[in-house]
């Protein structure tokens, strides 16, 4: 027999436990909630930013109080009216009748008295909540700088769209949900208690309160409308509809004076629905939305349709060229594409030895290393322990034995995945830190093809006094995870660096610098342990009252946390300033509602990168500076005239710091970033035609040239052109002296050729020395000479059979040809190309550097080192043809390649004349050449 009593008991317990499940799940997720605000607190104590985390948070409560202040206030209000316009009942009357349409009326009337002061502010409560997300666009619209530039149609300062017209569309969007939610409880309450009655077929009957009531509320959505409309008016700035971005002929002709009129009837409606407070039926109301949808239809439809079709099209040229005229200005200030100088460029195919004599400086800091192949031999040679890694290489420049030289620099993070032993304390304690970083000059090559190290090993050797590092310890880098934590003054001692190549022996550091939240207390503990879900943050007894948590390792996500409102480059890069390392981080303002102006084209930017995906105005304001040891960050203001950083400093006035008060040696580091100058390039391809005929015609468009490197790229491009196979040139950092200049600058670079054409029309350069900081320059080709452009010398190199049979050559015995960066540099006023070539093998897949082939005019030639390049360029030296000798001593890899060429060129017309036994001879013998090349490479 079932014991029924015990089945309903377990039945009881099951739902007792899930409940008290559901209950601690519901109160570990408020704790862990109030665990990171309280958390988040500390952080932004301990870097001395309080301001930035005190004011975001009263701004946000207050958006919160007012909005849900406001909302209260209008609902509670209404409510209490719409029991005024509801016929009187009389309760007890209504209990004892028989009908129960009027019971359930009275049962309404008495609930919805009791509980319309709850309900309001649980309404008020839904629609106040995520006004918090506001506070951004609010504090920016009370402290705003303005542009001091105007639109033209309207004649408003710029300030009034960047800052006011978000604000003013979010306003009114909560505005409508505000009014119909407040409708909807209205209605459905008129129709609970009878003061408005559903009939078949026919108008809702409304009792004259109900109605008057109900006009007010429609009288509010038609004002809101209005003003919606007035935005609307505004926004034919942004318009798509035209031949470019941004109000057309037909908007300010057809689609303005259309939306002012429905300003004009939203008004009038509104006034027909007040006065009709006083009239019976809707007749008023039906007449307005009669003339409202007339409107509509027939101006805001209609008539810009016809006039598009019949007025622009027909002239659509002389209609649109004021427009188009707007729309390039507009795109040219808002991409800072106005700055633009525009230099001619020879292009003269005449450069001699003497030139190259005189131009020592470039030609001594031709960049000889590919970062991405770097990154790989940097992590063979360098990495020293598994734990370590060298992911990202950057480029750079210092002052080598009184010489500004180009230098590739990388550091040495620590990998937490990799160490020798997963668990706590290994994770959090004991390994902590990063040590020491890598530097070799860009223009050098060592043995074997292998970089010539400036600075190696742990701890450090040094060629160059210059790159001494006085705090090698990398606590905060770009390659930690955001959420990864350390705590450092524990009991037990942090792992600092292997003490030789082999074994396990280490040596020991404890932490001394500023950086870190203390975790002394109880309630610290209790905070970060509930924050990142760790116990042993609790009950750990290697933790000490010294003991400090450093989070926020990852140096992008550290500056965000900090300026939250910022976007970042794509590639941090680490900078040695007076012993210490120190992150430089390119942080932009952008805004996607600067007038008239095209929205960015970002398909080549870096997936890494932090820039949004829609915008059209954008400047790299701030450079921010964390040091890889303390994580002390800086934030200096590098664009003083950009209204949108000087908005955000009287907002943060203690964040940020005047770029004048940046040290010299810190400032000879700066460089102009690349995802900016990225879309810059991108804008420039259209918006460098500043003639409006021009420009509609589209008549002079340029492109960027395909890459033709074989090297591997760090991380995908957002645009969807890498699916199909076009690899974009990216632009690259040079170290060079400008064609009539003197003295080096540091620049990044980045060549154009006319639209699907192969010939190089334009170079755009972008100067980072710290005196012509952010000065651009566009070199203009002259247009009626052919001057090859990179994806036409990269088919000319393909197409060289010498050289594309030594490439066949090596791949076939078993190594990898890899093609670096194709690099143009400009000598005098002539194109010298240049492109490393490096050698993968299978069993030992470190990249070595092997050859570089110089390209200049019509001649190509190729060589083990840059001086015989231009030797061979400038002095007459080629690939010689001549037939196989018996003399192979003293022989370089270059002539064992050639001297293999021959044979096999030879064992092929033997192949030809059906000569089987002299072609395996001559196969065997191009096979002895290219190992002995091989050996000869690898010395």
């Amino acid at each position: 027999m079932v014991n029924i009593g015990n089945v309903n008991n377990a039945g009881s317990e099951r739902r007792g436990l899930s409940f008290l499940v559901f209950i601690g799940i519901i109160g570990f997720s408020v704790a862990r909630g109030i665990a990171t605000f309280f958390t988040n607190y500390l952080w932004f104590d301990s870097v001395n930013l309080n301001e930035v985390w005190v004011k975001i948070l009263l701004t946000r409560l207050g958006l919160v109080g007012a909005t849900t202040t406001i909302a209260f206030a209008f609902i509670f209000i209404n409510l209490r009216l719409a029991t005024r316009a509801t016929p009187v009942i009389d309760i007890f009357e209504a209990f004892d009748t028989q009908d129960p349409l009027a019971r359930f009326r009275s049962w309404v009337s008495e609930r919805f008295a009791r509980f319309r002061l709850t309900g309001a502010l649980a309404l008020s409560l839904f629609l106040g909540a995520g006004s918090s997300t506001l506070w951004e666009q609010v504090l920016l619209f009370i402290n705003q700088e303005n542009f001091n530039i105007t639109d033209p149609v309207f004649n408003n300062d710029i300030s009034n769209y960047i800052f006011g017209l978000p604000l003013y569309r979010l306003f009114v969007s909560w505005g409508f949900q505000l009014i119909t939610l407040t409708s909807i409880v209205v209605v459905l309450y008129f129709i609970a208690t009878g003061a408005m009655q559903l009939r078949p077929q026919k108008l809702p009957e409304v009792s004259s309160g109900g109605k008057a009531h109900l006009s007010v509320l429609l009288a509010f959505v038609a004002i809101l409308k209005a003003v919606a409309y007035r935005l609307d008016a505004m926004e034919l700035l942004y318009s798509p509809r035209g031949k470019v971005f941004g109000a057309s002929y037909t908007d300010v002709t057809a689609h303005l004076p259309a939306l002012q009129l429905l300003v004009l009837i939203s008004l009038f409606g509104a006034g027909l629905l007040l006065v009709n407070i006083r009239r019976r039926g809707w007749l008023l109301p039906a007449t307005a939305l009669g003339l409202w949808l007339a409107v509509s239809i027939v101006v805001g439809g209609v008539v810009p349709s016809a006039i598009q079709r019949f007025r622009v099209l027909p002239d659509e040229l002389n209609k649109e060229l004021p427009y188009v005229e707007e729309h390039i200005d507009y795109t040219r200030l808002a991409y800072g594409l106005d700055a633009i100088e525009e230099r001619p460029f020879e292009a003269s195919p005449s450069l001699s030895n003497e030139d190259i004599t005189q131009n020592a400086q470039t030609v001594n800091n031709i960049r000889l290393w590919d970062p991405t192949v770097l990154a790989e031999t940097y992590s063979q040679l360098q990495e020293i322990r598994a734990y370590y890694a060298l992911d990202e290489v950057d480029v750079d420049r210092y002052t080598i034995d009184g010489k500004l030289t180009q230098v590739m620099v990388s550091a040495r993070e620590l990998d937490q995945t990799n160490l020798p032993a997963q668990g706590w304390v290994n994770q959090r304690l004991q390994y902590t830190h990063g040590y020491g970083v890598v530097f070799s000059p860009a223009n050098n090559v060592a043995s074997q093809g292998q970089p010539d190290f400036y600075v190696k090993g742990v701890p450090a050797t040094t060629t160059a006094p210059e790159l001494e590092v006085s705090q090698p310890r990398i606590y905060f880098g770009e390659s930690a995870e955001s959420q990864e934590y350390v705590v450092v003054n524990s009991l037990q001692e942090e792992v600092d660096y292997p003490l030789s190549t082999e074994g396990q022996s280490v040596a020991y550091t404890n932490y001394s610098g500023q950086g870190g939240v203390g975790i002394g207390s109880f309630f610290q503990r209790l905070g970060f342990s509930l924050r990142y879900s760790e116990l042993n943050l609790m009950i750990s007894n290697q933790l000490s009252d010294d003991s400090k948590i450093i989070m926020e390792r990852n140096v992008i996500s550290r500056v965000k946390k900090a300026a939250p409102f910022l976007y970042t480059d794509n590639d941090p890069y680490l900078a040695l300033i007076e012993g210490d390392l120190f992150w430089i981080i390119d942080m932009y303002t952008v805004s996607d509602k600067y007038p008239y102006a095209q929205p960015a084209d970002t398909r080549r930017i870096n997936e890494r990168s932090g820039l949004p995906m829609n915008f059209n105005y954008i400047r790299n304001s701030v450079k921010a500076v964390v040091n890889a040891y303390d994580g002390t960050m800086k934030f200096y203001v590098f664009d003083e005239a950009d209204p949108l950083i000087q908005s955000y400093a009287n907002i943060f006035p203690s964040l940020f710091t005047d770029k004048s008060e940046m040290s010299s040696s810190l400032l000879d580091h700066i460089r102009y970033p690349e995802d900016l100058f990225t879309i810059q390039s991108d804008m420039y391809k259209d918006y460098h035609m500043t003639d409006p005929r021009v420009f509609y015609a589209d008549e002079d468009p340029w492109e960027i040239p395909t890459d033709s490197s074989t090297t591997p790229r760090v991380a995908t491009l957002r645009g969807e052109f890498t699916e199909l196979g076009y690899k974009p040139m990216l632009p690259y950092y040079l170290l060079m002296t400008l064609p009539e200049e003197d003295d080096l600058s540091y620049l990044i670079f980045q060549p154009f050729n006319p639209e699907n054409r192969p010939n190089m029309q334009s170079f755009l350069v972008a100067d980072a020395d710290p005196e012509n900081y952010g000065h651009l320059i566009d070199y203009r080709l002259p247009k009626g000479e052919f001057v090859d452009g990179p994806s036409q010398v990269s088919t000319r190199i393909n197409q060289d059979p010498d050289i594309s049979q030594i490439f066949t050559l090596l791949d076939q015995q078993g190594s990898s040809v890899i093609r670096g960066n194709l690099f143009v540099v400009p000598i005098n006023q002539s194109v010298l190309y240049y492109q490393p070539i490096y050698l993968q093998g299978e069993q030992n897949p470190l990249p070595e550097f092997k050859f570089v082939v110089v390209i200049f005019q019509d001649k190509i030639i190729m060589e083990e080192s840059l001086g015989e390049a231009l030797q061979g360029i400038f002095e007459g030296s080629s690939f010689g043809e001549g037939n196989i000798s018996d003399n192979d001593d003293g022989l370089g890899a270059i002539q064992l390649l050639e001297k293999a060429n021959v044979a096999f060129n030879q064992a092929q017309d033997e192949l030809i004349s059906g000569n089987l036994g002299r072609y395996q001879e001559l196969i065997e013998l191009a096979e002895e050449y290219v190992a002995l090349a091989i050996e000869e490479l690898n010395k």
